[in-house]
């Protein structure tokens, strides 16, 4: 699959050094200026398309003392799903929120699109990457969950 994405060269876009560009620098190439921190060596155009998914360690980081629980779709324990153990979805897990990211993901999709000193709104929480994200990197962070298990789950990840 990674064969059908040409290489490309590198750009000739430079950070500017003037800090008033860089604050106003939301994606690549809006102000004729690279966000920070990203540069583009240029190669495949799979890059920017590959994410592994988030490890045990990071998924369930601030959440000592939670207790796993099961969380799928199939809750029975006969039939097709039940407790099939090549069924990862049917199992115990202390963040068994469905779609947890990796948070180095979420830390490079908030650098790429907020302005420094900016906020970043999640208005479909979960289990609180994003937000784990915008800690790390110094942004605001305003998140809302409809779900209360959820809103648990993302606070002790985002504390």
């Amino acid at each position: 699959m990674v064969g059908l994405f040409p290489d490309t060269k590198p750009s000739n876009i430079r950070i500017s050094e003037d800090k008033d560009i860089q604050k106003s620098t939301f994606a690549l190439g809006r102000t004729g200026v690279t966000p920070r921190g990203i540069s583009d060596n240029g190669g495949s155009a799979s890059r920017f398309f590959y994410c592994a998914k988030a490890s045990k360690k990071d998924r369930n980081e601030g959440l000592e003392g939670f207790e796993p629980k099961r969380s799928a779709d199939r809750n029975i324990d006969d039939g097709v799903g039940g407790d099939n153990p090549r069924n990862r979805s049917n199992t115990d897990k202390v963040n068994h929120h469905p779609t947890v990211k990796p948070t180095s993901l979420m830390q490079y999709l908030v650098r790429l699109v907020t302005p420094v000193g900016g906020k970043v709104l999640d208005p479909f929480m979960g289990s609180g990457s994003t937000g784990k994200a915008c800690v790390l990197e110094g942004f605001d962070f305003v998140g809302i969950e409809r779900e209360e298990e959820y809103v648990k789950i993302a606070t002790a990840r985002i504390n």
